[in-house]
């Protein structure tokens, strides 16, 4: 008889399709169907800003809006291939890391540059009690931006995909190369991973507000909003359900067992929220608009 740990492990590929349930049937097909509407939005979104932005708003501006297509077509690929969940999951933490520089250099350009920043502010001090570090930074005084105080906020930023993206890459291999080693040491990677978010997001956070001075009808907490929910949902969410759902009886005996139920249920609430997510980042990112266009004289 196997081992009892099987029941909760990965089945083969082979497995997962010869045994499949009616659940995790009808799950595959309205993922399909989330993951097709998400990048529909995705598209249309896409559109409208290349007809509304220059070049130089254009591309940061695409690829932020990119990152939650992207998030579903990787939860719909954990539900087709269960075993990939792990690299899945990394893909889904990557797209934080991917918009976080991203998101800062959108800002920046929506005022030119940092230079140009500096010029129109002339001097103007900046509060540093901003969430995530609201609470903790209460008595830290407000600052007046420099140049070596704007490349400290873009260190804070950019540490995230070479700090976080090295954890994960290790992660990674621990994972599919020994299992067991990888849940010795994944607790002693969490605090490090924390950490990079927190500097990361609280960076932005302060760029958003000096930004937003500027510019406060470009909805820049509302984007910001968006990619904060990348990690939301999609890092703490989806730890938390996953520990959750143990206390469920989900499934039955291997191959379609309490994990593959579990993991497919995350995975369909993943693709819904990323729906909504994509509307609400189509909705914010429809200003600016530095290019008009009189929809009646085109052809």
């Amino acid at each position: 008889m196997p081992n009892s740990s099987i029941y909760d492990s990965h089945p083969r590929l082979s497995e997962y399709y010869t045994y499949m349930t009616a659940f995790v049937s009808l799950a595959i097909f309205v993922a399909a169907m989330l993951t097709i509407l998400n990048i529909s939005i995705y598209l249309t979104t896409v559109s409208r800003l290349r007809r509304h932005l220059n070049k130089p708003l254009l591309i940061p501006s695409i690829v932020m809006v990119s990152l939650y297509p992207v998030i579903s077509v990787a939860a719909l690929v954990t539900i087709l291939v269960p075993y990939s969940w792990f690299i899945c999951h990394t893909v889904m933490h990557a797209m934080f890391m991917v918009g976080g520089p991203t998101f800062r250099m959108l800002l920046f350009r929506y005022v030119e540059s940092e230079q140009n920043y500096l010029k129109e502010t002339s001097g103007e001090p900046v509060a540093l009690n901003t969430p995530p570090c609201c609470c903790c930074c209460l008595c830290l005084p407000m600052v007046v931006p420099t140049k070596a105080k704007l490349c400290i906020s873009r260190y804070m930023v950019w540490q995230m995909p070479f700090w976080q993206g090295s954890i994960m890459l290790v992660m990674n291999i621990l994972y599919y190369r020994d299992l067991e080693l990888y849940h010795e040491v994944v607790y002693f990677f969490i605090p490090f991973i924390i950490a990079s978010i927190v500097l990361g997001a609280w960076s932005l956070q302060i760029t958003v507000r000096m930004i937003t001075k500027l510019h406060g009808d470009y909805q820049l907490r509302k984007k910001m909003f968006c990619l904060q929910l990348v990690v939301l949902l999609c890092k703490l969410q989806y730890l938390i359900l996953y520990e959750q759902l143990n206390s469920l009886k989900l499934g039955g005996e291997y191959p379609i067992n309490h994990t593959i139920y579990k993991q497919t249920i995350i995975n369909i609430l993943i693709l819904v929220e990323m729906v909504l997510v994509s509307m609400l980042a189509q909705s914010a990112y429809r200003i600016p608009i530095q290019v008009q266009i009189d929809d009646s004289n085109r052809k």
